[in-house]
């Protein structure tokens, strides 16, 4: 190999003696030509994973012998070699590979921009905005970075940070982070990076974070309800541990903690999973929405948890005690409402089928739908949220869209082609509790939406062939109440999304749901114009 020094290009090496002739200094900005054996990667890289366009820009780099933009770096003051200032990690192993492999100075002698040192912080939140940038890093890297700066500027400013503070800081360096998303991000860093490490670097994202924060609560929540005596902690642990993958077996995961919380404390496993979810829900409830980059904006949610108050219920007879199981009377009441099969009416004058007392299956607890909320705009976007839960927890997430008109939510089409048929039912049912496509007027209300583009259009047949005719109602049990593809969980959602819907519906009038002329005035409408066509037609047969 020649020795590298004998490569100096006669304008770089000019180029380089002027720089040093100048008196240019690490203070100021200035272009400058490095060898590479002079600048290293920047030591707290926030991106963990190689390039996934590696080979690529290597391509790239090889064929152009050389790098298309200047890189940026930086001097520490007690350095005498460079480091990359913000992004450019990539490039620079690529040039240094290329150098190993080819010899040729194009790889060797690079055009640099030396930026100035400001301080340890500074250099990685410039990392970590040009990572975002690019949208190069998963959650964990990202959340591990943020660890790191926290504690950076913690040991400049020489005290602790709070969670708002951090958040005013990151705003301040051009990176800003709610808090609540703080919250999010160390949840990964500190308490599922040791437990997950795999499913992390797979890119487990963001919504499946939050998921796991709410499912720990719930179920040590759950635990200490029913013998607090045991701790969670360690069982929250073990099982993480053994359903570490790259695709984090959810269903898997909570079913492991229902046997297990049943087994020991002696519950049968559908109220432990019922009351998980109940109390999954009041997590959701009780916690701020989130919008991204809103800075030190707090969203409160629309109806305080401190303001909501019991929902009255029915009582019913009591059930009688079944061999070999608790009597349902006697279970922990927490969130939980019964359902009766009977209305106040039959309850006093007997059921219809002559039984005396509702089935034990129907009166089963369930999850308290939040009947106190009474606006429309809440009400509205609780049945969106359920409607994504929904969404959330089948195979391929359908598009579920917020809309400020009837129940809150629409669909509108996927990006791919519906086949599975428990996903079509699915899709129909939504729509039909939607009220979406009712009347052409309503569909008028959602003219930005593609599926009702195509309807306005007479374009129906092209959305059709995405997600097929409308579903036979006959089939519905068999294809989504009746089998296992349809999760539980989401079942009992679909259930509260139809109580929420039936409130909409039984407190609003039409003309306040959707903001157009009623189904009523339609047919009225219509009736005229038939009646006027009707007695055209009868004075021209007249003449």
């Amino acid at each position: 190999m020649n020795s590298p020094n004998n490569k100096v290009p006669v304008a770089d090496a000019y180029f380089c003696q002027q720089s040093v002739w100048s008196g240019i200094d690490a203070q100021t900005t200035h272009h400058q030509v490095l060898t590479i054996d002079r600048i290293k990667p920047y030591d707290r890289n926030p991106r963990r994973t190689i390039n996934p366009l590696y080979n690529e820009i290597k391509a790239s780099i090889r064929a152009k012998c050389g790098l298309n933009s200047l890189l940026t770096v930086t001097q520490r003051p007690e350095d005498t070699d460079y480091m990359v200032a913000a992004g450019g990690n990539t490039r620079l192993l690529i040039l240094k590979e290329l150098w190993a492999e080819l010899t040729l100075d194009c790889f060797y002698h690079i055009h640099c921009l030396v930026v100035p040192w400001l301080s340890d912080s500074q250099a990685l939140s410039a990392h970590l905005i040009e990572n975002e940038l690019r949208g190069e890093m998963t959650l964990i890297d990202k959340a591990l970075a943020l660890r790191d700066l926290k504690i950076q500027l913690e040991h400049e400013r020489g005290q602790s940070l709070s969670g708002r503070e951090f958040s005013r800081r990151l705003k301040q360096l051009g990176y800003p982070i709610s808090p609540r998303q703080l919250t999010r991000f160390n949840y990964a860093a500190e308490r599922l990076e040791p437990l997950i490490p795999i499913a992390l670097a797979a890119g487990l994202g963001s919504f499946s974070i939050e998921k796991l924060r709410k499912i720990e609560a719930a179920y040590s929540k759950c635990l200490e309800n029913f013998d607090s005596t045991q701790s969670f902690e360690p069982l929250f642990a073990q099982t993480l541990l053994k359903y570490d993958s790259e695709c984090l077996d959810f269903e898997a995961l909570e079913c492991t903690l229902n046997n297990h919380i049943a087994v020991n404390t002696g519950q049968p496993f559908s109220n432990v999973r019922l009351r998980v979810e109940a109390l999954m829900l009041d997590v959701s409830e009780s916690e701020p929405c989130e919008f991204s980059a809103l800075g030190d904006l707090a969203i409160e949610p629309a109806i305080s948890a401190k303001l909501v108050q019991p929902v009255q219920t029915v009582t019913t007879p009591a059930l009688p005690t079944n061999p070999g199981h608790e009597n349902p009377q006697k279970e922990p009441t927490g969130n939980f409402d019964r359902l009766s099969n009977q209305s106040p009416e039959k309850s006093a004058e007997g059921s219809d089928n002559g039984l005396d007392q509702p089935l034990p299956f129907i009166t089963a607890p369930t999850i308290n739908t939040p009947l106190h909320l009474t606006d429309l705009m809440s009400l509205r976007n609780r049945c969106y949220d359920l409607a994504q839960q929904i969404s959330s927890n089948l195979p391929l997430p359908l598009a579920v869209k917020p809309w400020q008109q009837g129940y809150g939510f629409y669909l509108d089409l996927p990006e791919q082609p519906i086949q599975d048929e428990m996903l079509y039912f699915v899709f129909w049912l939504l729509i039909g509790l939607s009220e979406q496509h009712f009347s052409m007027e309503r569909v008028k209300l959602a003219q930005d939406m593609k599926f009702a583009q195509l309807i306005l259009t007479d374009q129906e047949r092209n959305a059709y062939a995405v997600v097929g005719s409308p579903a036979p109602l006959a089939n519905l049990g068999h294809s989504v109440f009746l089998t296992t593809k349809f999760p539980e969980n989401a079942l009992v959602t679909l259930f509260q999304l139809i109580q929420l819907s039936r409130q909409i519906r039984f407190s609003f009038r039409e003309s306040d749901i959707f903001e157009c002329i009623t189904l009523e005035q339609i047919r009225l409408r219509d009736q005229i114009a038939k009646v006027a066509d009707y007695q055209i037609t009868e004075g021209d047969n007249d003449e």
